[in-house]
């Protein structure tokens, strides 16, 4: 929409309302960063509006400006006012950040899966406001969906990231309460969650408890494998078992972060690259699990 000077406006700082806060998700760093540029700048670029009613005003773009705001005790934000409806509002959520790729995967479900269950609008409707393939709306609300209350409400307030989300979304809720309580107790971080999502996905159900107990055993760095060492047998012996519990973790890792990438988010060139790899690594695999199968078993043809 075409812009006039009436459409940038100071708003008090109390007129704001947040009914879109809980499609973005909070991240204390940025938030801590976003009071230090107001600190020693000001309020840069003017937050984003809509009308809700008679000197209301509801927040569409610029959640970390109010927060640091407040914080602050600004007395008002300037602020640009667009005339929109509900189901524009969340478009212009997302239009406005696509712009500035400030926006995640986990947020964009969150708008998406809002549009389809609270405005009930069907997943051709959703990817024609966004301007988005059906299959992208798809993937976006069982990102959602997949995920258990508790996990949703860790990330919508910042306590853990959203790429941890991704991974947890690939378990059954049961298993993702489990992990989510394991991740709070050990403090762990992104790749060490990954590793562990990959073991309970590829590991017998009876191992998970083991591995969610002490997830350290299988976190240790690949150089500091334990191996159970015995003088008596050859020291081949112990290398080669120190090479294929090395293998399987990085089998693990690889099939985990493989699996949890979207390549549809990649240019042709590189999807086309990834593809290529891919296909060159099952010919690798393929053969060793044939010489592996042929060392455990003679007799079977390779």
């Amino acid at each position: 929409m075409a812009e006039t000077a009436q459409e940038k406006i100071d708003i008090s700082i109390d007129q704001f309302g947040e009914r879109y806060a809980g499609l973005r998700i909070i991240n204390p760093k940025a938030d801590k960063a976003m009071i230090r540029s107001l600190e020693k700048y000001g309020q840069l670029t003017p937050v984003v509006v809509t009308r809700s009613g008679a000197n209301e005003y509801e927040l569409l773009d610029g959640f970390k400006r109010l927060r640091g705001g407040l914080a602050l005790s600004f007395p008002h934000l300037r602020s640009r006012v667009l005339e929109l409806n509900d189901r524009g509002s969340k478009a212009v959520i997302m239009q406005l950040n696509w712009v500035g790729k400030s926006i995640s995967s986990m947020e964009e479900a969150l708008v998406v899966h809002s549009l389809c269950h609270e405005d009930k609008l069907t997943q051709v409707e959703i990817a024609t406001l966004l301007g988005r393939h059906k299959s992208w709306v798809c993937r976006r609300i069982a990102l959602i969906e997949r995920l258990c209350d508790e996990a949703q409400s860790s990330i919508k307030l910042g306590l853990i990231p959203v790429s941890m989300g991704r991974d947890l979304a690939r378990l059954p809720r049961g298993n993702q309460e489990s992990l989510l309580e394991v991740i709070n107790k050990h403090q762990l971080n992104c790749r060490e969650t990954r590793k562990i999502t990959a073991a309970l996905l590829t590991r017998p159900k009876h191992e998970h408890a083991s591995i969610l107990s002490s997830p350290w055993e299988l976190l240790r760095p690949e150089d500091q494998v334990n191996i159970v060492q015995d003088k008596n047998l050859n020291p081949l012996v112990n290398e080669l078992q120190r090479k294929l519990l090395i293998m399987e973790r990085h089998c693990l890792g690889v099939a985990c972060a493989i699996s949890s990438t979207e390549l549809g988010q990649f240019t042709e060139k590189e999807e086309l690259l990834l593809i290529n790899c891919c296909k060159q690594a099952m010919i690798s695999l393929e053969q060793v699990r044939s010489d592996l199968q042929h060392s455990i078993d003679p007799g079977e043809k390779p």
